[in-house]
């Protein structure tokens, strides 16, 4: 004992005696060391250790980052990756040191079902920060907060409420459409229909959320900077997911800076502010503008709830309201683009389409309501198949069975492990849609079912996702899907202008799908 203390006693002595070169070689081989016992531990005695999938994404997460970030010139292509291991494996892989994924229909209620107090089902924590807003309902990890926070946002988002906001939705939709007979109509003048789309469901959902309208659908060509600097943002996702460092660096920096050293955000950060300055108003007790004129902002829904005041601070409703903008835009705007393409891409759907427009509304100028608009069976098929091919959100979102263990076929996964499932693998299944890469409105009529008869198709259309976290904002969407589609279709005509498959094909997954990178958008020319 007595040689072991003055060992320990001259250790400081050696240290002090060793060059920067020797302490650099012992801390590299300490490194070294616990890279092997880690990888060791992840291949031969993590509880995941006897799933089947790759050697290399069961020992480091750089496999998947290497398939997020740079495989085939920038990234985009895990999901591909996926589907190839399970290809290759089975319907359960492990696809990163600490995650299944599975494919099988059949499978995603379970996964995907609702969260209770007995039964607490987590969001993965790994996602959280990926578009820099984690204190947003969307962001929310824990099964208990999730479910405070989503209570505050529903009654907005209730399907009374947003079937009052018809009206709404409408007038911004007969701007566009008034655009396109004064401005497009007969001129050749091209129109990349994504801009349009994408400049409504930021009015939308500024002015319905947020009583403040921002009028993006009426910037030249429908590009106005907000909108294009909103689907920027996206971009970053996958950067974001795997290093959060980036996302404490932005939040170091001020605005006005962080602006200037990367332009496309400046729009987002403006909106960011007039937004904090909008809250605080209300917190303050000034904003009584919505009030007054019945227009009810989400945040006075949320101060109303029985969140407590820790809930209630200028960064977290600020997130949330970053968070309700980027998903009201983001994944309508692609829907209407694909729905758009496909449409004009088949010349029987578009006359079958119009057909039961023009007999529905034999006035162009008087369009049904939602309401019955959804009561239109091609109309319904239209859209529900133009969710299908354009998916939603790509990007698995992991759920954690907290304290219970999940059993599939013969593999029992632990309670704590992160279990992935995805819309690209359900919404792709033969068995469920024959031939699923084709645009077919006809699959959803008269009564479809899925395979076997067991469920109605649309138990396996899951582009909002389901469950308890189902997206708040799915009945706001199919109104924007229903409305939007019905007006341009119904008085429109539209004609593809150099553009293919290729264009409003999924080929990139940055978190949402994208379309090849060198896509110029779907172009169209309004004839007159």
């Amino acid at each position: 004992m007595g040689a072991l203390l003055e060992h320990v006693r001259a250790a400081p002595d050696i240290i002090a005696n060793l060059n920067t070169f020797q302490i650099t070689g012992i801390l590299g081989l300490g490194y070294l060391l616990y890279g092997v016992c880690l990888a060791i531990y992840r291949l031969y005695f993590s509880p995941l250790a006897r799933f089947p999938g790759p050697k290399l994404a069961a020992v480091t997460h750089w496999y998947e980052v290497w398939y997020d970030l740079f495989s085939k010139g920038g990234g985009g292509q895990f999901t591909w990756k996926v589907k190839e291991m399970h290809e290759k494996y089975g319907p359960i892989v492990r696809v990163n040191p600490d995650e299944v994924h599975i494919d099988d229909p059949d499978f995603w209620n379970e996964v995907y079902g609702a969260s209770t107090p007995s039964k607490p089902m987590d969001k993965s924590g790994k996602f959280k920060y990926r578009f820099g807003i984690p204190d947003a309902t969307f962001s929310t990890t824990e099964a208990e907060l999730h479910r405070a926070r989503r209570a505050a946002l529903a009654p907005f988002f209730s399907m009374q409420r947003i079937r009052n906001l018809n009206p709404k939705i409408s007038e911004t939709i007969e701007r566009i459409s008034s655009r396109l007979s004064v401005e497009y109509a007969g001129t050749g003048r091209v129109l990349n229909v994504s801009d349009m789309w994408s400049s409504m469901t930021i009015d939308v959902t500024s002015d319905l959320a947020f009583s403040r309208p921002v009028n993006c659908s009426a910037a030249p060509d429908f590009k106005s900077p907000l909108s294009v600097g909103m689907q920027n943002i996206i971009w970053a996702g996958h950067w974001n997911a795997h290093f959060k460092i980036l996302v404490d660096v932005m939040g170091w920096i001020p605005d006005w800076i962080l602006g200037t050293i990367i332009p496309p955000f400046k729009p987002i950060l403006e909106f960011r502010e007039t937004t904090r300055q909008q809250i605080r108003d209300i917190l303050a007790g000034r904003n009584q503008k919505s009030i007054d004129s019945q227009d009810i902002t989400i945040f006075h829904d949320i101060l109303a709830s029985n969140l407590p005041p820790q809930e209630l601070t200028l960064k977290r409703l600020t997130d949330e309201a970053v968070s309700l903008n980027g998903a009201g835009m983001e994944t309508t705007k692609w829907t209407l683009t694909v729905a758009t393409f496909h449409i004009l891409d088949r010349p029987e759907v578009q006359a079958r389409l119009k057909a039961e427009l023009a007999e529905a509304m034999p006035d162009p100028g008087q369009i049904l309501p939602w309401v019955e608009l959804e009561k239109l069976p091609y109309l319904m098929g239209v859209v529900q198949e133009s969710l299908r091919v354009s998916y939603g959100q790509v990007q698995r979102i992991p759920r954690v069975n907290r304290l219970h263990a999940w059993k599939f076929k013969d593999w029992v996964i632990p309670p704590g492990i992160p279990v992935g499932m995805d819309a690209y693998h359900m919404h792709t299944n033969p068995e469920v849609f024959p031939d699923p890469l084709a645009f077919k409105p006809e699959r959803w009529l008269n009564d479809a079912r899925g395979p076997g008869g067991r469920h109605p198709l649309t138990n396996y259309l899951v582009p909002f996702g389901r469950g308890s976290r189902v997206c708040l904002g799915m009945p706001l969407a199919y109104m924007e899907l229903y409305v939007a589609i019905a007006t341009i279709f119904r008085r429109h005509d539209l004609e593809l202008f150099d553009t293919t498959r290729s264009d409003a094909d999924f080929v990139l997954d940055i978190v949402m799908p994208m379309p090849k990178r060198d896509s110029k958008g779907v172009r169209v020319i309004v004839k007159r």
